[in-house]
């Protein structure tokens, strides 16, 4: 479970060797499911430091009232020395009192702790020091994810799994959002929308709302109106929605650097305005 699943398929490869089964999960929410919903009984799940940095955390309270119980090692805690990390990872493990015998998983132990002291590895990781930034064009453990954790990975994480979605999905994907928007607002997507829309994979919600204010350009828009474009099914979206929607693709806006447009709130309401145009 990591925020560097590109970094973490180099430990995997060295795990192979074990004749071990790996996943790599970007997103809890479907380690969750696969634990909980599907049966999954890992032997052991290293969790990145990053992800929970509170020490008061226990995520074995989580497991426990589900009736699971699973050795956890957070591979990149920057409190061990290197040549006492498997040392750090085997107390831990003991003071929980849950597992009696843990020769089973120390060879795989040996293993991550000889990666994480890898010239070729080490620097790129979190957590035990400042890493570079490394990507991958070969995803090979990566459980799938869909478009929206796709979305919320590249939002709210630093190591963007850049190479995730081919440029054929890339392309694929954009022509279907952009059909579904142009469907919801019964107008056409402006090319300027559909360039930022490939660019930076909005997601449906965000296409329509970025399509409509470009539509209505230096024009103040009420929040109820928007609500109401936004709307899914005859179910409206709430004013906190909106303001995350808003809130988002103002973020993107800054980000991206659009020359000119900027999104403003007033008068229970918003603007898309073009700051260049006179």
């Amino acid at each position: 479970m990591t925020r560097q699943p590109d970094v973490c398929q180099l430990i995997a490869d060295r795990l192979i060797r074990h004749k071990v089964e790996i996943k790599i999960y970007p997103v809890i929410t479907n380690l969750l499911r696969d634990v909980f919903d599907f049966g999954l009984e890992p032997d052991i799940l290293f969790l990145d430091y990053m992800y929970y940095s509170n020490e008061r955390f226990n995520p074995y309270s989580i497991l426990k009232k589900r009736g699971r119980i699973f050795p956890i090692v957070l591979y990149n805690h920057p409190f061990p020395l290197p040549e006492r990390r498997k040392d750090f990872w085997l107390f831990n493990l003991k003071r929980t009192s849950l597992f009696s015998d843990l020769s089973k998983i120390e060879p795989i132990l040996d293993t991550v702790k000889a990666a994480l002291e890898d010239p070729d590895i080490y620097p790129y990781v979190s957590g035990i020091q400042q890493p570079k930034i490394y990507h991958s064009s070969n995803l090979r453990y990566i459980v799938p994810l869909n478009n929206d954790e796709v979305e919320y990975y590249k939002n709210h994480f630093s190591n963007v799994i850049t190479d995730f979605i081919t440029q054929d999905k890339k392309t694929r994907k954009f022509s279907n959002t952009v059909r579904k928007c142009e469907k919801a607002t019964k107008i056409p997507i402006p090319d300027f929308v559909k360039k930022v829309q490939l660019k930076k994979h909005l997601s449906h919600k965000l296409t329509v709302l970025f399509s409509y204010m470009y539509s209505k350009l230096n024009t103040h828009i009420p929040a109820t109106e928007l609500c109401t474009v936004l709307s899914n099914n005859g179910d409206e979206l709430s004013p906190n929605g909106l303001r995350l929607c808003v809130y988002r693709l103002r973020n993107i806006l800054c980000a991206e650097k659009i020359a000119g447009l900027e999104l403003i709130s007033f008068n229970y309401g918003y603007m898309l305005v073009d700051r260049q145009k006179k």
